[in-house]
């Protein structure tokens, strides 16, 4: 085998790849023994059949699994032996058979690109502090949700998040089109006949138990009678009854109900609860920074043909999506064409930075991302797995574990430089 590497372009490699006749012809009779030991041939036992006969079953098959073969194991070694990165599709640019075989592969390769070092980059501290009223406030929702629903006494007007009951009636042009009996409504929770959250407990503002109130609402389009939908109605009601959510009282036996030893135990542990998600949200943030600062500074040239190929879907998508909403087909192809240079652009820097600080994703990597993706759309962490399997999606994944485990693992060096 040998294998001649060329520059075919600006970030681009051509290989030609060339095999003796012995050796294509060495590997082609490996797979037809390999075949003989394997296939069942009619009158003949199994591994029996002559090799003239497979030749004559199978040969052409063998042969083309051959060059494929030689193929794959000489792109594999000349990708590891010049140290290339192909970006994107490998293209086939010629394929001989004269004296053995002489393959022609072309493809683009990733550039190479100057990480700045952690000192020539910076991020804003951010403030992860936690004060005694983001405490507090934490512990009496935790109350109020371990409260109680009761009755609105006499002189309580109704407020956000109360229960009402209603009677009364909707009417459209004077006429009823439905009559309300204890109809109960969340005020504040969602809209009422297309009245919406706000409007309702300003309508509701100042009203107690026996009171009546009325306004004008457009109905929902999926109001039903649907003849009624969509048009100017009226609602007249009075409030038969109403409920609160009353607020469980915060004190020791709250706490130890919710596993802490006391009121002081549960505020320590909400204290370090906010912590952590402010900690969370700063790094966050600093991370976003980062890959701005990076994406800013450092300067990439792009894989050209590849490049080109994504723009032009991408522009003509957007100028299809414009057309279809009446948009500025212009201005959504310049948009779209920013996009994917953008896209392309953080590629290249995250894996010159994976590279750089030789990022490795393991197992527990691929098994905690699972978790996550799990709990936050409430599937099971088996059938997650199973759709990366079928899907192939496995390696995209891995690229994403790859690029944000980099631009954590910069950030640190970062951190540590302003220090």
């Amino acid at each position: 085998m040998q294998v001649q590497v060329a520059d075919a372009g600006t970030l681009a490699k051509r290989l030609t790849i060339t095999y003796t006749p012995a050796e294509v012809s060495a590997r082609k009779d490996q797979l037809i023994k390999r075949l003989a030991s394997e296939v069942k041939v009619e009158g003949f036992r199994p591994g029996k059949a002559s090799k003239a006969l497979l030749e004559k079953r199978y040969g052409a098959a063998a042969q083309a699994q051959a060059e494929e073969a030689l193929s794959d194991e000489a792109l594999n070694s000349a990708i590891k032996e010049h140290k290339l990165r192909p970006f994107g599709q490998i293209e086939n640019e010629g394929l001989e058979r004269k004296d053995g075989l002489k393959l022609i592969l072309s493809f683009e390769v990733y550039p190479a690109v100057a990480i700045p070092a952690a000192a020539e980059l910076k991020v804003e501290a951010g403030d992860a502090a936690v004060t005694d009223a983001e405490v507090d406030e934490f512990a009496n929702s935790i109350a109020k949700r371990l409260g109680e629903m009761t009755a609105l006494a006499a002189d309580e007007t109704v407020q956000e998040d109360d229960s009402a009951v209603l009677d009364g009636s909707l009417s459209v042009d004077g006429a009823e089109i439905r009559k309300l009996s204890q109809f109960n409504h969340l005020v504040g929770g969602y809209p009422l006949f297309g009245k919406q959250p706000k409007e309702v407990i300003a309508a509701f503002a100042g009203k107690k138990v026996g009171d009546s109130v009325a306004f004008d609402t457009v109905l929902p389009g999926n109001f039903t009678p649907a003849e009624h939908a969509n048009k100017t109605a009226k609602l007249t009601a009075t409030i038969v009854s109403g409920s609160r959510m009353r607020a469980a009282a915060l004190d020791d036996a709250l706490a130890v109900k919710v596993g802490a030893k006391d009121l002081a135990g549960l505020k320590e542990t909400l204290k370090a609860r906010i912590a952590a998600r402010k900690q969370g949200e700063v790094r966050g943030k600093q991370v976003e920074q980062l890959t701005t600062a990076l994406i800013e500074k450092v300067q990439v040239e792009l894989p050209p043909k590849a490049l080109a190929a994504a723009v032009a879907r991408a522009e003509a998508d957007a100028e299809a999506k414009a057309k279809e909403k009446n948009e500025d087909a212009a201005k959504a192809k310049a948009e779209a064409k920013a996009g994917v240079e953008k896209a392309f652009k953080r590629h290249c820097i995250m894996t010159a930075l994976s590279d750089s600080l030789d990022v490795q994703v393991t197992d527990d990597d691929f098994r905690e991302q699972i978790l996550m993706a799990a709990q936050q759309t409430g599937r099971r962490p088996q059938d997650i797995a199973e759709q990366l399997r079928k899907s192939g999606q496995g390696n995209q994944v891995a690229m994403e574990i790859r690029e944000a485990k980099a631009i954590e693992g910069l950030l640190d060096k970062v951190l540590t430089a302003k220090a």
